[in-house]
């Protein structure tokens, strides 16, 4: 009996002792109970930040990837007619003016082209300026006339009764892409209508401790407002908003546009204003991390424009195909072959003679290429059967050439990237593009590589089917191979096997850290004009016996002084590129072009206005090239002309 009360006794105090402590457990959450809320809330908060990027948003991008021009597009019908490739202006419209008066550009003669990334980056009213410029030329209006800088160069020959107004063509940048986003987004968002129950269920006053003001003030205390019902109320709200914010405290969040974006998010949170701002992109990582930056100088031009100049912008293509003069125009850059394969493997189109089957089976996508790529329109033409045992005609090798340039276009997944097409710099050795100009090598020295490799293809396909013939490699009177084996050729350098093909020629822009960057196949025209430095552009006409050979030439005005011109750039600049020294053009770019550093004029005189002819495409082109640059303002540039 003794030993059973003394166990029942030590039962009842092991009791006594779990219930006191249960009840402590019980007192400290009571006390500690906003804590507790707060770590409950912020979980949820933050469950819910990861499901917003959700939101179905309808495609904004307004992509298209190809415009081919026929010959009388093109515009070199006449032998006084011009084309003009102009590279990045970025708003600069007094620059792009002040260029086109050089040229004493005639819009009823003169056809021109421009090299993407027309806007952004400098001035609004700049920005605006060459859209209505561009849009306005666009719809066939010439006026007004651009007054040439030489009287005695104006043509009086043809009046604006006698002739129409010349095509304006341009490829989209990758800033030009970035407005088109925000056009294409508000033209979606501002007609939208959301419908509240109630205001009373959201909280007109919204208190956010752990977020600091928006203007360093004491209270951290919101007032969101009664709710508004449409897009284009509630963009009118925070716009307003924003500007007061950023005229009140030039030092606070406003300062930066992204981080008053960010806060003005999370004050949202629980209120009715976080309805609306889940139906505002955000920005992305990666690729996508200069994307939807919202109050950027991208923003307000995408909202200002006029609906005219949004028009201009959606019919902008990632590419231009000349197949008559065999040229590519593009803003970043294109790639000859998949840089994943050997150069001479079948797949890449520049290795093997095209055929029909090149036409009827294109692939649809690239499933180890990791992004969505574009289809391509199927050619108005379609190739006709050819028997490629023989030699090929020459309307026929033109056909083929045609062909095997849309094949570029198409069987190369990187070209049908967009990103690619619009940011694209170097590639890394593992094939990856990249779009800093420190890594990886040039594109452009790729293109070029593979295009110093080709061979025509008259016989090609016979020779690679005869395994006896000879290795050695002989040429007809047209400089095409005859004979050549892959196959035993492979085994020396693979750089310098020939391939089946004919080259062809890309116009670019976007390297301003390159500067002019002139190679046999390859001309990149961005010459830093926005960073106070060159506006450069590639002028062809047809060649005529009466004119003589063009030589380089300077002019300097005396209206501005030619001090050294800035060096500043936010790109990265390039190490130096001893393949840009190789071929004829080793001396242009030794003296006009930046290599290693080196400014864009020559480097004993810095005119204001420059000319330099070069070669420019097949061998017995026709076409007369020459490029003309002029100095640009150090700072700040005016929507006037």
């Amino acid at each position: 009996m003794r030993r059973t009360a003394a166990s029942y006794q030590h039962s009842r105090t092991t009791y006594t002792v779990l219930s006191l402590f249960v009840v402590a457990v019980i007192v400290m959450a009571y006390i500690n109970e906003p804590l507790l809320v707060s770590r409950v809330q912020t979980v949820s908060i933050n469950i819910q930040r990861k499901k917003k990027d959700k939101f179905p948003f309808p495609d904004f991008n307004k992509y298209h990837h190809t415009r081919t021009l026929s010959p009388a597009e093109f515009g070199l019908e006449r032998p006084d007619d011009r084309v003009f490739i102009v590279g990045d202006t970025h708003g600069m419209n007094r620059s792009l003016h002040n260029l086109l008066s050089t040229l004493s550009y005639d819009p009823h003669k003169d056809t021109l082209f421009l090299a993407g990334d027309l806007l952004a980056k400098s001035s609004e009213a700049g920005s605006l300026a060459v859209l209505d410029f561009l849009s306005q030329r666009q719809q066939g209006n010439c006026f007004p006339e651009i007054r040439p800088r030489r009287p005695e160069m104006a043509s009086d020959s043809i009046t604006p009764a006698a002739a129409e107004c010349k095509g304006v063509y341009a490829v989209r940048g990758n800033h030009d892409q970035m407005i088109v986003q925000w056009r294409a987004w508000r033209d979606w968002f501002e007609p939208l209508q959301l419908t509240f129950p109630s205001a009373d269920l959201y909280p007109r006053r919204f208190s956010v401790p752990s977020f600091p003001s928006l203007t360093s003030t004491e209270s951290a205390t919101f007032d969101v407002g009664p709710p508004v019902g449409t897009g284009s109320q509630f963009l009118s709200l925070i716009e307003s908003e924003y500007l007061r914010d950023r005229n009140t405290d030039s030092g606070g969040a406003a300062a930066d546009p992204q981080q008053w974006v960010d806060i003005a998010r999370k004050r949202a949170v629980g209120t009715w204003r976080a309805e609306w701002w889940k139906r505002i992109p955000q920005t992305g990582k990666g690729r996508a991390k200069k994307e939807w930056i919202m109050f950027s100088d991208h923003y307000w031009i995408a909202r200002d424009m006029k609906q005219e100049h949004a028009k201009f912008l959606y019919s902008l293509p990632l590419v231009i195909h000349v197949p008559s003069e065999h040229l590519f125009l593009v803003h970043a850059g294109l790639l000859p072959l998949d840089p994943r394969r050997p150069a001479d493997d079948e797949r890449q189109p520049l290795a093997h003679v095209p055929s029909l089957d090149d036409v009827r089976d294109r692939p649809v996508d690239d499933g180890d290429y990791g992004y969505t790529l574009l289809k391509l329109d199927p050619p108005q033409d379609v190739l006709r059967q050819m028997s490629i045992a023989s030699n090929f005609t020459e309307d026929e090798i033109q056909e083929l050439r045609v062909t095997q340039e849309r094949s570029i276009l198409q069987d190369v997944p990187h070209n049908r990237d967009p990103w690619v097409v619009l940011n694209m710099r170097g590639v890394r050795k593992s094939g990856k593009v990249t779009r800093r100009s420190d890594k990886g090598t040039p594109w452009a020295k790729t293109w070029n590589g593979q295009m110093k490799r080709c061979s025509g293809f008259k016989n090609a396909t016979t020779a690679l089917d005869s395994a006896s013939q000879d290795d050695e490699m002989e040429e007809d009177a047209n400089g095409s191979i005859t004979r050549f084996h892959l196959s035993q050729a492979r085994e020396k350098n693979e750089d310098d096997v020939p391939l089946p093909c004919y080259p062809s020629t890309v116009v670019y822009g976007h390297a301003a850290s390159r500067d002019l960057d002139v190679r046999r196949w390859t001309v990149g025209l961005d010459t830093g004009c926005l960073y106070g430095r060159r506006l450069s552009s590639l002028v062809l006409q047809r060649k005529s016996d009466s004119q003589g050979p063009s030589h380089p030439s300077s002019t300097d005005d005396g209206d501005e002084d030619d001090d050294d011109e800035e060096e500043s750039s936010d790109e990265e600049e390039d190490e130096l590129d001893e393949y840009a020294f190789d071929g004829p053009f080793g001396a242009v770019n030794s003296r006009f072009a930046r290599v290693a550093g080196g400014p864009a004029a020559s480097r004993t005189r810095k005119p204001r206005t420059w000319t330099r002819a070069i070669k420019f495409g097949d061998k017995d082109s026709d076409l007369e090239a020459k490029l003309v640059s002029i100095k640009c303002p150090k700072a700040g540039d005016f929507a006037g002309p």
